[in-house]
């Protein structure tokens, strides 16, 4: 039997088991109840770990940064109201009037300038967003509610880079420290947090919020399973079970709920570590796996034709694709002249380490590629783990295998470039290092005219694919469930807006 047979027919028996189990009333409910893989594991430092999954779900309800970027690129005011370039390194970024933190400090230049000097800390610089914020050479404050940012070089999109600071309140974090911070996170978001398990997190509304919610209550619950988020969506548990995947559709919708789909910025990759000696270290051999690999039938046949096939290596929708580039094609024939050429005419034996509690078509997608790979003679054995072992990896370089399940993520500046620096020499402990691509990463960041700034992104894009750093695969879609009981959650990229979200009257 297979594993998607053994999970729909799990699924169908939660649902008749459950189907009388009462739902609670709408007009009860004052604390919306989330499910999401997993909670950070940087826990509530908002420094130390990218702005992606999972993250992304939690932090949104109580931290904000200057401004955040939408769906079409746009960059949107969020503690800035407004910004303007004073020269083309320097920018003027205007605060809101009367932003306050949970703890009622003032959010304002100081405060800005203040969580900035956090990333130049011996501490700080260590920190994955410090990377992420590479070229910024200063905050400093020119009144109480403007801010001026320096850079290195001319940065076109520092509006859209500078969304992934989120502010904190400087007294307290001098008080209570880094990991004071981490254990007791406080933002200006709608929601303040009350209580933190490693499986639950409750917060209630901030009364200084500047976007006060409607409901008054949040709760996560962390549960790695996907069959164990649906169960408790079905039971009345959960009113939003995230990072589902295109087979719960039919049994989210017949119990009268709605599954949203939404574009993620991310593209997922079977990511190479050519820092170690393996056959991987061949772009012959990189590029053969990719041949070998048939995508089509990976989009239709497992992600039901709700998800786009990855041509290169950022989304589609992220400032700097390349239209011109064409999707790879499937060639065993191919893979196997390039793989006879690279000296491995029968082939090899590699692994690769995937995150534990991802979406649930994920583990899926990766066990098609090792069959596909098993036709031109290459063996790819592949090993779950959790994420804080998978943390370890990224922030450490501590991988087992010769390969990761990863993605190129553009949260939250939905700029093509964010995610080379972590998938580049530029990171502190490379897996996959061409020095090739620096100089042109600098090259199009430098530039200070968006058409520009796009052409030369597309260039890295090219020259990047070229390299083939890691089997391509798809771009990434969100398949959140929603009780039938909630209204205005909407998946945007990187924001959950949840003080839109309302019970239905």
């Amino acid at each position: 039997m297979s594993v998607r047979t053994l999970f729909s027919r799990t699924v169908v028996w939660i649902v008749m088991v459950l189907s009388v189990v009462p739902q609670i009333a709408a007009h009860a409910e004052t604390t919306l109840r989330v499910g999401i893989t997993s909670f950070s594991t940087s826990r509530g430092n908002p420094f130390n770990t990218t702005s992606g999954l999972p993250p992304l779900y939690t932090y949104a309800a109580f931290f904000e940064g200057l401004t955040r970027v939408n769906n079409d690129a746009e960059t949107v005011p969020m503690l800035a109201e407004r910004w303007e370039p004073e020269s083309e390194t320097t920018w003027l970024f205007y605060l809101r009037p009367g932003a306050q933190f949970s703890n009622g400090e003032p959010v304002d230049a100081a405060a800005v300038a203040a969580t900035y000097a956090i990333m130049e800390t011996d501490l700080g610089k260590t920190y994955p967003v410090t990377r992420e914020l590479a070229g910024i050479i200063a905050v400093d404050v020119v009144d109480e509610a403007t801010v001026r940012v320096a850079t290195s070089a001319p940065d076109i999109l520092l509006p859209h880079k500078i969304a992934a600071l989120k502010i904190v309140p400087p007294r307290y974090w001098a008080d209570v420290g880094a990991d004071g911070f981490a254990a007791a996170p406080i933002g200006s978001g709608p929601y303040m947090i009350t209580e933190s398990t490693p499986s639950r997190m409750k917060l209630v509304r901030s009364p200084t919020a500047w976007r006060q919610p409607i409901i008054d209550n949040l709760e996560y619950t962390a549960a790695a399973e996907p069959v164990a988020r649906v169960q408790g969506l079905l039971s009345g548990q959960l009113h939003i079970a995230v990072q589902l995947g295109p087979d719960e559709i039919p049994l989210v919708e017949a119990a009268g709920h709605k599954m949203l789909l939404g574009v993620d910025p991310s593209m997922q990759v079977l990511a190479f570590i050519t820092v170690k000696d393996s056959p991987l270290q061949d772009v012959r051999v990189r590029r053969a796996l990719n041949y070998a690999v048939n995508r089509d039938a990976i989009a239709l046949g497992l992600l039901g034709g709700y998800a786009n096939m990855a041509t290169q290596t950022t989304p589609r929708f992220a400032f700097g694709w390349n239209p011109d580039i064409e999707p790879w094609p499937y060639d065993p024939e191919r893979a196997r002249q390039l793989l006879e050429e690279a000296g491995y005419p029968e082939g090899f034996s590699f692994s690769a380490e995937i995150l534990l509690g991802s979406a649930s078509y994920s583990p899926q997608v990766y066990q098609q590629v090792a069959v596909d790979l098993s036709r031109i003679g290459v063996t790819l054995s592949l090993r779950q783990i959790p994420a804080s072992q998978y943390a370890r990896g990224v922030y450490q370089g501590d991988w087992a295998g010769e390969a990761i399940g990863i993605d190129y993520g553009v949260n939250p500046s939905l700029d093509a470039l964010t995610p080379m620096v972590r998938h580049s020499c530029l990171w502190i402990n490379p897996w996959f290092c061409d020095p090739s691509v620096p100089p042109l990463i600098a090259k199009a960041e430098a530039a200070f005219d968006l058409d520009e700034r796009r052409r030369l992104t597309q260039e890295v894009m090219a020259h990047q694919l070229s390299l083939a750093p890691a089997i391509l695969l798809y771009e990434t879609t969100r398949f959140d469930a929603v009780s039938s009981q909630v209204q205005g959650y909407e998946i945007a990229v990187g924001h959950i807006g949840y003080d839109k979200i309302s019970f239905v009257d």
